[in-house]
């Protein structure tokens, strides 16, 4: 069952899912279930391994660990984050909310037992939350700073308009070549191209490069990874020859069977990508000028001597 699997898989991922931090945006509340999922946790006293009195809950406390608890309007709101993360969760299988709040009692349990063991006091838990404290406000002044930013459809259309080059599809030229020893032989037999032989038979009977026995046939952009064969058939369209010119393996002759591609993607077919690169692009100068605005009343210093070592 995929409850199965995500038993797996959230062991690891509840650390980030379940506490909710891969997002900055603020927490929206979900009504809770009519009744809330009955789950029997046994308190255990501190100094002894006998169960301890069972206090009830408040009506809207789902759980308690501790001093911690967690509301069914709460426990919702971590279904929602895990389900944005791990696509088939579904909290309706029998066993899916139980396990998720196992590892949310697994991990408060985890964490109250780190604190009494003073953890939270070493260097590098400190350095790490402070690095994480410092990412979350960098994201959502971010968030703050972008938030208005909107991409409308006539924006799109005038920047799809006004650089057509950017939306054409790559041109794929199919080759065929002749590779021989000699700028001579190669003169000769351009000749006898321009004189109607064919270029395949050609290829065939004279050309010593590894493709003469499929009639010079060049893998698909092959030309890429040889300079002046791209050089050559730059300016060529279909049925073209290439003057001779001195490659890897010798002095080669290229024709241009065919050429595919080089038109104009519909706006349709790419406006949603469009819009977003747009978008982010706007973010990002918005950003930019504000981070300029910031630096004029906040001193920035660099020792360039020390970027130099």
């Amino acid at each position: 069952m995929r409850v199965n699997k995500f038993l797996v898989f959230v062991s690891s991922f509840f650390v980030l899912a379940i506490m909710g931090c891969n997002k900055v945006e603020p927490r929206k509340v979900v009504k809770a279930p009519a009744t809330p999922v009955a789950v029997s946790i046994t308190p255990v006293a501190e100094s002894t391994n006998q169960p301890v009195e069972t206090v009830a809950l408040p009506a809207d406390v789902l759980a308690k660990v501790g001093d911690w608890t967690i509301t069914s309007d709460e426990f919702n709101q971590r279904i929602k984050v895990v389900k944005e993360s791990v696509k088939d969760f579904n909290e309706k299988e029998p066993g899916a909310k139980a396990m998720l709040l196992n590892e949310l009692v697994r991990q408060q349990l985890l964490i109250q037992q780190a604190r009494k063991d003073q953890l939270d006091s070493s260097s590098t838990v400190k350095t790490a939350m402070k690095e994480f404290e410092n990412t979350l406000l960098v994201q959502e002044s971010v968030t703050q700073i972008t938030k208005d930013v909107v991409i409308g459809d006539e924006e799109v259309t005038k920047y799809y308009n006004e650089n057509p080059n950017e939306f054409k599809k790559p041109k794929e030229k199919h080759l065929r070549e002749i590779v021989v020893a000699t700028k001579a032989d190669a003169n000769a037999i351009l000749v006898q191209i321009l004189q109607g032989s064919d270029f395949a038979q050609l290829a065939k009977d004279k050309s010593k490069g590894k493709t003469a026995a499929d009639g010079g046939v060049v893998a698909l952009n092959a030309e890429v990874a040889v300079p002046a064969m791209a050089a050559a058939v730059a300016n060529l369209n279909a049925g073209d020859v290439s003057s001779v010119f001195e490659g890897p393996d010798g002095f080669y002759i290229v024709k241009v069977e065919t050429v595919q591609g080089g038109d104009t993607v519909a706006l349709a077919e790419i406006k949603a990508d469009l819009m977003s690169f747009l978008k982010l692009r706007k973010q990002q100068e918005l950003l930019q000028a504000r981070v300029k605005d910031i630096q004029k009343a906040i001193k920035v210093q660099v020792n360039e001597s020390l970027l130099k070592e």
